[in-house]
Order: structure tokens, then sequence, then C-alpha cells
């Protein structure tokens, strides 16, 4: 019954086909503008570049104010060239070209703005933010993009190396590198307290998947990977790590839930999940009623018989 609830878990948190496709028309939107600034011709996708969890699809629903698609923007060599002959921040001057180009689309859009390395493109509630991130891409497939902060500077950013990494272990595991990432980021969203943030996350659960579950869950239910999950980050934080409470909670309501699954309580393991995971978190009703013993009673003997 557990296992059951933890396939409709994973469905609640899966975005929904309108939901993916708000992701795909804000940055496809924010990436066509950008495109008909520094390049001729008709909009060419292969000017961009999505990483973060749009890329290994690890997003999760519902959307929140914070739900960002990550996406890197290629410019021309012209146009680094330009910025980074200023002899001040030419990084922060081509974020706020960026910035400004945008608001001529978005005009009516909550926020635009640009800061550290990127452009924040903020949408109305329940529709995805576009984070762009501007980029000149090398011989070697890694990008040079801008940090305004500090005077400026051009560093180097290589997502696609990340990603590959991400791809391995998922196809490695059967997927389950991309469900457990998903999972956690349920339960990490759940407590507004915890910083944990999304790379942190698939770092943690690629290292996770790819010691205890490199080839997939097999046999093994959800919520023992899960409860292996919390085990593996109890095990292996610092005592003043700020998260370590959270953890150490997670882990015992974790436990718990398996023991009640193992005394026949799938309602009330139900209830440790879900104060692990939030309300999309499916509960059972009612568990299972115990048959009741009954001894079969053989006929006597009929003494007519006889």
């Amino acid at each position: 019954m557990i296992e059951e609830k933890f396939i409709e878990f994973l469905d609640n948190i899966t975005l929904s086909s309108s939901q993916s496709n708000d992701a795909q028309t804000k940055y496809t939107g924010v990436c066509e503008k950008l495109y008909s600034k520094y390049y001729e011709g008709t909009y060419d996708e292969s000017k961009k570049y999505l990483f973060g969890s749009y890329k290994t699809k690890t997003n999760i629903s519902p959307l929140s104010e914070f739900q960002d698609v990550d996406v890197l923007f290629k410019i021309p060599q012209t146009i680094y060239d330009k910025f980074d002959q200023y002899e001040s921040n030419g990084q922060s001057a081509l974020l706020q070209e960026v910035r400004i180009c945008l608001e001529e689309k978005y005009s009516t859009t909550k926020e635009i703005k640009a800061w550290g390395k990127v452009v924040l493109v903020k949408f109305a509630e329940n529709h995805h933010n576009v984070e762009l991130l501007p980029a000149l891409e090398l011989d070697d497939n890694t990008f040079k993009i801008p940090n305004s902060e500090n005077g400026g500077s051009w560093e180097i950013f290589d997502p696609k190396k990340e990603i590959d990494k991400f791809q391995e272990s998922n196809k490695s595991t059967n997927r389950l590198t991309r469900q457990l990432t998903k999972m956690i980021k349920s339960w990490g969203r759940s407590i507004f307290t915890l910083s944990y943030k999304s790379f942190e996350i698939l770092n943690d659960v690629i290292s996770f998947t790819d010691e205890f579950y490199e080839s997939g869950k097999g046999e093994t239910s959800y919520a023992k990977i899960v409860f292996d999950f919390f085990d593996y980050k109890k095990n292996n934080i610092a005592d003043d790590d700020e998260s370590k409470s959270h953890i150490d909670t997670a882990y015992n309501r974790a436990q718990k839930a398996l023991e009640y699954a193992d005394n026949d309580k799938p309602k009330e393991a139900s209830i440790e999940w879900q104060k692990i995971f939030g309300a999309q978190f499916p509960l059972i009703k009612e568990n299972p009623q115990k048959k009741s013993e009954s001894r079969e009673i053989q006929n006597p003997a009929s003494p007519w018989l006889y």
C-alpha cells in the first residue's frame, strides 16, 4: 500500500503538460527576444542551452514563486569583445543591456532585474520565472560568463559536465536518480527554514545512488530508499551544519514510518511520510482489517452410522 502511495506522490509532484508548456513558452520567448537583438534572421534555438532542473527534468510541482528555468543564451564573439574592452565592469554593462532589451518585450512583467551573473525575468504567480545567463561558448564546449560582483570578471562555466554526470547516473539507476531527486526536493521545499539548493540535492542524490543503488531500485521499496538516503545524509553531515536537525527529524520519521508499515499500520506510516514530504504525499484512510482467526471444527461422527 505504501509503495502505491509513493508512486502516486511522484505523479503529484511531476509537472503537468500545461506547466511544462508554460516553462517552454517563457524561456523560448526570452531567447527569441535576445536573438532578434544579437543575431539576424529567424530564431535559431541552438543559441540557447537549458541547464539545471529543467534540463534534468527534476523540477517539481506545485509551482512556487522561486521556480526558475535556468537557460544560457550564447552571445556572439563581437558582443563579448565589446564588453570585455570596458575599463570598468563590462560584465555589469552586459547584464544591464540584456535587462533593458527584455523590458522592451515584457513591459508589464512583475519584475526584471540583473545582478551577479544573471538576468531574472519574474513572471506572474503560477508561472515559471526565467533566469538567463548570457555566455560566450568556447571551443572546448565550456562557456565564459559574466560576474558583475567585485568590480566585474569573466568566469568559466561548464554546465554540460554536470548534465552528463546526471544523465549517466540516471540511466544506470533506471531513472531512480531523477525520482529520488524530485522527492528530496519536495521534502526540502516543505521546510521553510532549510537551505538545500537544487544543485546540492542533485549532487547528494547522485553520490548516494551511485554508491548504493547503482543498478536502480530493483525490488527495494521507495520507502526504504528514502530512509536509506536520510541515513546516508545523517552519517555524512557535520554536527554544526544548519540542516542537521532537519535531517535527523526526517530520518526519525522515516524510521517510524517503516516500523508502522512492518506492523501492518500503513495509515500511520502514510501520516509520517506526509510529515516529511508535505500535503503532496497522499494519506491512507484506513488500515487493512485483520482477518479473525477461526478454528475449523470437525463434524462429529454420526452415531446412527454405527
